[in-house]
């Protein structure tokens, strides 16, 4: 059976129930399908900009307004940093903490 999902470290994995225990996952109807990993990064994000909603607000606080956009071109800056710079591997568990976390 495949890892429920690409985390390399074994924390959350270690510490779920018995498979015996968990709910029975049915994707019988074809729009349920997934595949067995999924770039949640490029579904919230890169799915936005193929729908024509790049330029669209995501968030919007006083003073700022981020646009789907420019929420994916932060990402792939940070995503970047961490693999280029500090050499992270898909899988890694990664915390960022903002000034409003």
């Amino acid at each position: 059976m495949s890892p429920p999902s690409a985390q390399t470290d074994r924390f959350v994995h270690d510490r779920l129930p018995p498979r015996e225990q968990w709910p029975e996952l049915r994707y019988d109807l074809p729009e349920l399908r997934v595949p067995d990993q999924v770039n949640l990064v490029h579904e919230l994000l890169g799915r936005a900009g193929e729908r024509g909603w790049a330029g669209r607000p995501l968030f919007i606080a006083p003073g700022r307004t981020l646009t789907y956009d420019q929420a994916q071109r932060e990402v792939n800056r940070i995503a970047r940093v961490l693999t280029d710079e500090l050499k992270l591997q898909p899988g890694n568990r990664v915390l960022l903490r903002g000034g409003n976390s």
